[in-house]
């Protein structure tokens, strides 16, 4: 998971419908609601009811909203950084889920909606799960958030023996890699497992590579593995880019370690940004 940057202007057709799809939707909730609170429940007509709420709900899958979510996350899920289209066509999924009671006026609103693979986004993994804290605040983490550190609450490790894992910092990084069982080698995760070690064993042997001949075709790769756009970004910036910067001292690793690092404390301190020029 990276922190992903999300254009403030919402897709037109969301600008253009949004509040219409939003007071529709109101509308056909308040009108099931009454429906379900009959004395005598008409069941064909409640059919239909909850058919006129799923048809509007549905208006978030437009596709002018999937494509620019698409783009704004690089084709990667949100969550586990794998490219969507090796899961399946990927989901737009509501980080605050729109079946929440508390999230109704969310369901069509731009800052809520994430691109996710169908493995993170399904039942047993985030769902409809939305924890909160003693204090009412969400425990998972919307990597298009601007004021979460994401280094704070998860670390990217690397073990030539266990292989790369997401692991919880503090409890809120333990709720969020415990939902996506991101280190799982068990039933649907194993595939997204063994394919981000697969990823990232292949970026630590060209570091290898070109620690030991200073290879310059070796570090522009490495260097692409740190862009935003590439699978499991996270491992590059931890093991990667502060090698690229700190030991190589290639321009191109410093100034993109001073970008990571200005909105990211946490990861400013651990690449030691302040030691470069």
């Amino acid at each position: 998971m990276i922190p992903v940057s999300r254009p403030s202007e919402a897709p037109k057709v969301l600008n253009r419908n949004g509040n219409k799809w939003l007071h529709k939707l109101q509308q056909a909730l308040a009108n099931l609601e009454i429906l379900k609170n009959q004395p005598i429940i008409n069941p064909k007509e409640l059919a239909q009811a909850e058919k006129e709420v799923e048809k509007i709900t549905n208006k978030y899958r437009h596709k002018e909203i999937k494509e620019d979510l698409e783009k704004i996350f690089n084709g990667k899920c949100a969550y586990c950084e794998s490219k969507v289209t090796t899961t399946g066509y990927g989901d737009i999924e509501h980080f605050c889920p729109k079946s929440n009671s508390r999230c109704i006026n969310l369901t069509f609103e731009w800052t809520n909606l994430l691109l996710s693979c169908e493995r993170c986004n399904d039942a047993g993994h985030k769902g409809t799960k939305f924890p909160l804290d003693a204090d009412d605040n969400p425990l998972l983490i919307n990597p298009t958030d601007k004021k979460i550190d994401i280094n704070k609450h998860l670390r990217f490790s690397w073990d030539l023996i266990i292989g790369s894992r997401v692991e919880g910092i503090d409890a809120r990084g333990q709720v969020v890699e415990d939902i996506f069982d991101f280190n799982s080698q068990r039933g649907t995760r194993k595939e997204l497992v063994n394919h981000r070690n697969d990823c990232v064993n292949d970026m630590m042997a060209l570091l290898e590579i070109a620690r030991q001949t200073g290879n310059y075709q070796a570090i522009q790769l490495l260097l692409e593995h740190c862009q935003p756009s590439r699978e499991y970004s996270a491992f590059a910036l931890v093991h990667i880019l502060p090698h690229l910067a700190h030991h190589f001292r290639d321009p191109r690793a410093i100034a993109l370690l001073k970008e990571v690092s200005a909105p990211s404390p946490a990861y400013a301190v651990f690449s030691r940004v302040h030691q470069l020029p």
